[in-house]
């Protein structure tokens, strides 16, 4: 693997802008939730946030991954569920800014075995309501729908996070509903608060889950060429 760092959610945050530059080869994974953020940043400083990561897509290309998280989706897919925190006061600027620059996201991405999503993929919702092939490569199918099944799936949200559904999609599933992440393979997901950035192992073969939404802790993923994951902690 191409030696990467990780971003979990980014909530307004601008601490990113300090890493890519102590690390200005290394390519760079932001799982999503660019905006909504827990705490008061002024609207025009969340919207400039946002630009500034795409002007970084757009500079650096592939060296650059964008993925969408439920925070995200709900400004511009209006068959997407509203999340918890949705401003109103930058809807349309916010809007404005995932249309035009919609080619440059992605719900998931893959490098190997190893699978960079927003929320993470349960063996159970890839299997039942998904519907996907363990045989094809995963993120293409997940960014790729091929059906109306399939596209539903994407923004199921489960009992945990208050919805009907059995398990959470890739942009809202619950830590607790990931206990048999998708088997064979790595996971780095954001979406699930935690302190620092945690794994957990699987009883199956190869398969494990690291999760990264700890940014707001100063806490973020560097992933070595050699598939070392090394946890970060920013420094001002």
């Amino acid at each position: 693997m191409k030696p990467t760092i990780v971003f979990g959610d980014i909530h307004g945050i601008g601490f990113w802008k300090w890493v890519v530059a102590e690390h200005p080869t290394d390519r760079i994974v932001f799982l999503g939730d660019y905006l909504d953020p827990y705490f008061y940043i002024p609207s025009s400083q969340l919207v400039a946030n946002l630009r500034n990561i795409i002007d970084l897509k757009k500079e650096r290309g592939d060296d650059v991954v964008l993925l969408l998280g439920n925070h995200d989706v709900h400004y511009f897919d209006n068959e997407a569920p509203n999340s918890t925190r949705r401003d109103e006061q930058i809807a349309y600027r916010a809007k404005q800014l995932f249309g035009e620059n919609r080619h440059l996201f992605a719900f998931a991405f893959q490098d190997g075995n190893t699978i960079f999503t927003h929320a993470g993929i349960s063996q159970q919702w890839f299997e039942q309501d998904f519907g996907g092939d363990i045989n094809r490569n995963i993120a293409d199918q997940l960014n790729n729908p091929a059906n109306e099944q399939q596209r539903r799936a994407i923004y199921n949200i489960g009992y945990l996070r208050g919805g009907c559904d059995n398990y959470g999609g890739i942009v809202w599933a619950d830590i607790k509903e990931l206990t048999d992440p998708l088997h064979g393979y790595s996971q780095i997901v954001g979406h699930n608060r935690v302190k620092e950035i945690t794994e957990r192992t699987s009883t199956v073969p190869d398969t494990k889950i690291i999760f990264c939404d700890s940014l707001y802790n100063l806490n973020y993923l560097q992933i070595t060429s050699d598939d070392q994951y090394i946890k970060r902690h920013l420094t001002a």
